[in-house]
């Protein structure tokens, strides 16, 4: 008989959708190896069950307990704990209702601290995944309620570590977030990687849209792209400063920023009230994901100062690189090779790596190759 395993994610499926990768959730199965998954988001917009069919199920638990709540946080820290109790109480018993054998957390906080609790009242056990160094996310932006307790990156490490010092099994997607699981608690013998992959057949021939037409942008341009959260994490602030060096020497490129996130509303009024980086910023929104398939293939070159899967998908994409020297990217962004790796926040190394790819085509087609 096949495994059923439960997931714990801080989601909301119509963000996910917004987002467009909702339909990653299909891939949870492993391939068909799980019979039943149940994806439980304890932190949703609104409570609402969906049935994506036979296998696959979301359990959106929202933060509308007390009416306007949303709209301040003073109600939703007294929402809080009672929001907490709700969530647990209801996946001890889609645990139980569904035969579920498995619980994974896809982060430590909140996720894995649910996880810990219910696999304490059912007895089956549970993994928690690590897919960010928490430490400089936060470090680089405010941090969240998924990471916080009240605000308190203190407590919310607290959470961590009762999460991931009691699962079965850590899950980090590279080695270097291994460090930071044993740094909070993980038993270095439960740690096992599980990096991330892409369906490379997707990135192989030619764009299948016109990017430049359906982007409204000049045949003239040099597209550099930058596709992920716009949010401090990612280095947005670093992509303004190089753009308003690139527009005080050229006008042979255009940056185009997909994606959404906390930054987006000021990213667009700095860029609509200095007429320089309008003329070489296009922010575009999120972006269906075959549109962005083609917009990494169309690209000149990649910006992936920050990257996950934004990186992987770039090379996939056989464009050079320019990432940041810090945690993994490394592995991928090797300099005069694959593109370039730069020292992190160094805007002058930015720019004269990034000219050098627009000036030597050539160059640039045999490091993304």
């Amino acid at each position: 008989m096949k495994p059923r395993i439960l997931f714990l994610a801080f989601a909301d499926y119509s963000w996910l959708e917004e987002k467009g990768v909702a339909s990653k959730i299909m891939e949870r199965d492993e391939g068909g190896f799980f019979e039943k998954v149940i994806s439980v988001h304890p932190a949703s917009l609104t409570t609402r069950t969906i049935k994506l069919n036979d296998v696959h199920a979301v359990y959106d638990y929202g933060l509308d307990m007390l009416p306007e709540a949303k709209k301040y946080r003073w109600m939703l820290y007294l929402q809080a704990p009672f929001q907490l109790v709700r969530v647990i109480y209801n996946v001890v018993c889609l645990v139980k209702n569904k035969k579920i054998n498995i619980i994974r957390a896809t982060d430590p906080f909140w996720s894995g601290f649910i996880a810990l609790i219910v696999s304490l009242a059912t007895r089956i056990p549970y993994c928690v995944s690590i897919h960010a160094d928490y430490d400089k996310r936060d470090k680089l932006q405010k941090s969240g309620m998924a990471t916080t307790v009240y605000g308190s990156q203190r407590l919310g490490r607290f959470l961590a570590r009762m999460s991931l010092s009691n699962a079965n099994l850590v899950m980090p997607i590279r080695v270097s977030l291994g460090d930071w699981a044993v740094k909070y608690g993980a038993k270095a013998n439960k740690i096992h990687y599980i990096p991330h992959g892409v369906d490379l057949s997707l990135f192989s021939g030619p764009p299948t849209k016109d990017i430049y037409r359906l982007l409204g942008i000049s045949e003239e341009k040099k597209i550099i792209s930058f596709v992920g959260r716009l949010v401090r994490e990612n280095y947005v602030d670093d992509v303004l400063k190089l753009a308003a060096k690139l527009a005080s020497r050229r006008d042979d490129c255009i940056i185009v920023m997909a994606g959404g996130g906390s930054e987006e509303k000021n990213l667009a009024r700095e860029i609509n009230t200095n007429p320089s980086l309008a003329n070489i910023i296009k922010l575009v929104g999120f972006l269906p994901y075959e549109t962005v398939v083609d917009l990494r293939k169309a690209s000149y070159l990649s910006l992936c100062l920050m990257g996950g899967y934004s990186l992987i998908e770039a090379c996939a994409a056989q464009r050079p690189v320019i990432s940041y020297d810090v945690e993994w990217h490394h592995e991928l962004a090797i300099t005069q090779r694959t593109g370039f790796l730069v020292r992190e926040n160094d805007i002058a190394e930015l720019e004269k790596a990034t000219s050098y790819l627009l000036d030597n085509p050539y160059e640039a087609d045999k490091m993304g190759r």
